[in-house]
């Protein structure tokens, strides 16, 4: 659908190399989410899922066929931490993305790695290991870059496919993130926000800047083999409109609210995470003849905990939310 700029990045943790405009933690985003820490650095997969339904409806005008376009976003992330001291920790995301648009004028697929992020954070305080006190928590923030690796200028039929449809941006973007962790005996509150300030490309398109939040409420619940984490709470995420050099472009930018429910299991070093996301208000920027609709999301990860000192082997335990 070559007359819609479509709307769809977690995610997301968008999100949000953005397969979308709007899902910034969802496909394209800096999302971490609730990360407890059995060791300090760790490596993961983590794949997400998205669809959205575009249509222009002419009205029965006489001159025009209604357009519709069902696009999915595949993303499967490698993703990391080292920790360089106690406070301070550089996480990356490298993504690989898989998109399919299976419109009434355009069929494409797209396939490669996509645009890697990378980021220091930086551990203002944590009292997790404070164990004089029922209230615990954590806050990092943090910062880091964009980095233009995915294809960008992908072509169908001698034109530029659909910008949200690339690979990848083209653009060195900034990223700026907090994660806040609150934890009263089994119960608990985290809370992750990230904004990104992108550039213009080598043609001078450039995406509108991004941000995303999410709150979720958690129960940490304990059995002799493995611990586990059931959460929900709401996710946001919101976009700018797009720019072709100083054109604004149409149909682009908006604001998505989903609510989300998960679960999370601990075993010794592995963390399985689980999520899944509904939309609950949707607001895009379109004209009067274009809806864009988001379908409901899914994440899957699993992460390693792993240090390069010698432990001895531990029991399921609270972890420190650092």
């Amino acid at each position: 659908m070559k007359r819609i700029i479509l709307l769809v990045l977690f995610l997301s943790w968008g999100l949000q190399s953005q397969a979308c405009d709007i899902c910034g933690c969802g496909l394209g985003g800096v999302y971490f989410g609730i990360l407890p820490m059995y060791s300090t650095h760790f490596l993961g997969l983590r794949y997400s899922q998205a669809s959205f339904k575009a249509v222009i409806d002419y009205k029965n005008n006489q001159y025009f066929e209604d357009e519709f376009s069902n696009d999915t976003y595949r993303r499967i992330d490698l993703m990391g931490r080292y920790s360089i001291t106690k406070r301070l920790q550089v996480n990356f995301i490298v993504p690989y993305l898989m998109n399919d648009m299976d419109g009434s004028h355009q069929r494409i697929q797209s396939a490669g790695v996509g645009d890697p992020m990378v980021l220091l954070y930086y551990n203002l305080f944590n009292t997790g290991d404070n164990g004089t006190s029922f209230w615990q928590h954590s806050l990092s923030v943090g910062g880091g870059v964009k980095l233009p690796v995915g294809e960008y200028q992908k072509q169908d039929a001698g034109q530029i496919i659909n910008r949200n449809f690339q690979i990848g941006s083209g653009s060195l973007d900034y990223l700026l993130s907090m994660n806040y962790t609150l934890r009263y005996q089994k119960f608990g509150l985290n809370a992750e926000a990230s904004y990104k300030i992108n550039s213009h490309n080598s043609e001078d398109y450039r995406f509108g800047n991004q941000s995303n939040m999410s709150t979720y409420l958690f129960y940490w619940i304990t059995t002799p083999q493995v611990a586990i984490l059931p959460f929900a709470g709401a996710y946001y995420e919101q976009a700018e409109k797009h720019f072709d050099g100083k054109i604004e472009q149409l149909n682009t930018g908006g604001s998505a609210l989903f609510g989300t429910v998960g679960v999370q299991l601990f075993r010794k070093n592995l963390n399985l995470n689980m999520m899944y996301q509904m939309p609950w208000k949707q607001d895009f920027n379109t004209e009067s003849t274009v809806s864009i609709s988001a379908n409901n999301r899914f994440t899957i990860g699993l992460v390693y905990n792993f240090s390069f000192k010698k432990k001895k082997k531990a029991k399921v335990k609270k972890p420190n939310w650092q």
